[in-house]
């Protein structure tokens, strides 16, 4: 059985509260003209300002790497979101489901994962609500 760590990310609810625009691409162009495959790229929409303000780092990494980076964002408006983990349960490894909150802690109810996605309990499924679970080291 192979172990690895997930990150599963944002729903869609949370995708689109940030702007996020999901572009399909097999290659793009790099402005010194080489080429760069990839699978999708997510772009925000313009004015939003993104900030890294903690990292994800789970088990079987080497000690400068991380599963993913967690962000801040800053709307034109003022207002701010900042990512989370909502929970990580265990399939193999850890899988990182990704919501997201205001500064105070309030999260965003809609930008939560259902019990159905994340295979939780209902009163396990936000324990990164009070739990920062990104620092888990699961393993």
């Amino acid at each position: 059985m192979s172990r690895s760590n997930q990150f599963i990310g944002l729903n869609n609810t949370a995708k689109s509260i940030i702007g996020t625009d999901l572009r399909l691409a097999n290659v793009r162009e790099l402005p010194e003209k080489s080429k760069v495959r990839f699978e999708h790229v997510d772009v925000l929409k313009p004015g939003i300002k993104v900030e890294v303000i903690d990292v994800i780092t789970g088990p079987w990494l080497e000690d400068d790497e991380v599963v993913a980076n967690l962000h801040r964002y800053t709307f034109p408006s003022g207002v701010v979101y900042e990512e989370y983990v909502q929970v990580a349960p265990w399939h193999s490894g850890p899988c990182y489901f990704i919501a997201l909150r205001r500064p105070s802690g309030k999260f965003l109810k809609t930008t939560l994962w259902s019990t159905k996605d994340t295979g939780m309990s209902e009163d396990m499924n936000n324990c990164g609500a009070t739990d920062d679970q990104s620092k888990y080291n699961i393993g």
